[in-house]
């Protein structure tokens, strides 16, 4: 028990930017466990939302902030980590170069055009379904929303070959055990059938959402990158959790 509350730890301090008296925490003999506490960190970041959806629905907030607090709050409470992997990759993709040169452009510290864009896409997509929202009715789902993209996210960073130049290239993938993905997998099935017990339909339809979005920008970064890396599961993170949050608004 003490080694997975070690990769919690461990998995916190990393994905979240919520400061904790554990930062400090790091051990080798445990990173490849860091992926299978993945969606339970989620879940916290996911929890903080939904207490947000209520919170400002209690206080009866006008709907127009309360969209721009709602669409902001993950990425804050990330610090950012897997928008800036959706940037990386937007600039890197969407320049249609060479593969180098793509590889280049997602290293780059710079932010560009592409990148620009594509982040104001985004904003205005989630802003707006939040501001679609009838009150914080349904919103409990958000926090299974976050459990499965980063059940996803693990799963990818686990099974799908990384860039060369990517943090899980070499030795990394090895260190991933069968029982780790088992232990993945029925997470992501344990939070599909919750989402449906505590939401209905509309909880099991915005987390097949988000499966399906995060399968779809993950592949597609997989495809034009040639490879997986850090920055192309947090492309893929941030588009599922963006179709889970329309298929929430609009179910």
């Amino acid at each position: 028990m003490k080694k997975y509350i070690k990769a919690f730890c461990m998995s916190f301090s990393m994905f979240c930017a919520i400061p904790t008296p554990f930062s400090h925490v790091w051990e080798d003999s445990v990173r490849s466990l860091m992926l299978v506490m993945f969606p339970f960190v989620g879940t916290v970041i996911g929890i903080i939302w939904a207490a947000a959806a209520f919170l400002l629905d209690a206080v009866n907030c006008p709907q127009i902030f309360g969209a721009a607090v709602l669409a902001l709050l993950p990425y804050l409470l990330t610090g950012g980590i897997h928008l800036d992997g959706y940037m990386d990759c937007c600039d890197a993709i969407f320049s249609r170069r060479p593969i180098e040169k793509k590889h280049e452009i997602l290293k780059d510290s710079h932010v560009g055009s592409f990148a620009v864009i594509a982040l104001a896409a985004l904003f205005l997509l989630s802003f707006s379904a939040f501001a679609s929202a009838d009150g914080s009715e349904n919103m409990l789902t958000l926090v299974f929303i976050c459990t499965v993209s980063r059940a996803c996210s693990a799963l990818g960073v686990s099974i799908l070959r990384p860039m060369g130049h990517s943090e899980y290239a070499g030795s990394f993938q090895k260190d991933v055990s069968r029982n780790n993905l088992i232990a993945i997998s029925i997470t992501l099935a344990a939070a599909d059938i919750l989402s449906f017990i505590f939401c209905g339909s509309t909880g099991l339809i915005a987390c097949a959402a988000t499966i399906l979005g995060y399968i779809a920008g993950a592949a597609y970064g997989f495809e034009n990158l040639d490879g997986f890396s850090g920055d192309v599961t947090g492309f893929g993170t941030t588009i599922g959790e963006l179709c889970g949050i329309i298929a929430l608004t609009v179910f």
